[in-house]
């Protein structure tokens, strides 16, 4: 039996309203992790990401759930 796959978003740090959107809206979802990204400078997100935990390419499903739910919120990702 095979763990399901995780998805973890990345927001930048500037966007706080966001983030608290985000994780509100996936607060009942164990399969997506909401977080601020804490690099600085050139290295620092613009928008928000989306990354398979662990590695690899996130499943389309995955991705298809969370891309959904951001447009539902207005966020660009």
């Amino acid at each position: 039996m095979t763990t399901p796959q995780r998805c973890l978003v990345i927001v930048p740090a500037d966007e706080p309203d966001v983030y608290g959107r985000l994780v509100a809206a996936f607060l009942n979802n164990p399969r997506v992790f909401v977080s601020r990204d804490r690099r600085v400078g050139d290295r620092a997100l613009r928008s928000v990401e989306l990354f398979a935990v662990g590695g690899g390419e996130l499943d389309p499903e995955l991705r298809a759930l969370v891309g959904d739910e951001l447009r539902r919120l207005g966020v660009r990702a």
